[in-house]
């Protein structure tokens, strides 16, 4: 089961999730990311860079974003970490340029992750019962929560740029 533009309220704001497949082999928790040119990172750096027409833009590491993601997922279970399965999928025309790690796919590459030889954990009453909770925890899809999500991660950036003067 797909759920898309998954949001929930944490820590006095909200965290917004892409997309949440729960899956016989796992829930995978996909941060998605639309960027073409060269992008350059390593998953222990805190920022990525974007070349892009011979001008560089700086963005936060995926893989830590979505990190906190899977905390948020996480914290609704009581289930083993090694059920949760991270990916960043980039669907632009990036070019990997150095080496983003195994959880940083293509979108080209998604289907043959996603269809990869892995151990069946979960049975049909089991995966209803993880939608159904996600479902029930999620704040209601409409343009007030997306904009009290934007609103709350504005908040938080401008925070940490006052933080840093």
């Amino acid at each position: 089961m797909l759920l898309n533009n998954v949001t929930f309220e944490i820590d006095g704001g909200t965290t917004q999730i892409d997309h949440i497949l729960v899956a016989d082999t796992g829930i995978f928790v996909i941060e998605t990311k639309h960027y073409t040119g060269w992008i350059f990172g390593n998953p222990n750096e805190s920022q990525w860079t974007q070349v892009h027409f011979q001008k560089k833009f700086r963005f936060q590491n995926p893989i830590r974003q979505n990190y906190g993601h899977v905390k948020a997922v996480q914290s609704l279970f009581t289930l083993p970490e090694d059920n949760f399965i991270p990916l960043v999928v980039f669907a632009g025309n990036a070019e990997f340029k150095t080496d983003v790690g195994p959880t940083v796919l293509k979108l080209t590459d998604l289907a043959r992750n996603l269809n990869s030889e892995r151990p069946v954990i979960f049975d049909e009453k089991k995966m209803a019962y993880i939608v159904g909770r996600i479902e029930m925890k999620r704040l209601r899809r409409s343009i007030e929560t997306d904009e009290y999500h934007f609103n709350f991660v504005q908040r938080r950036i401008q925070g940490r740029v006052i933080a840093r003067v």
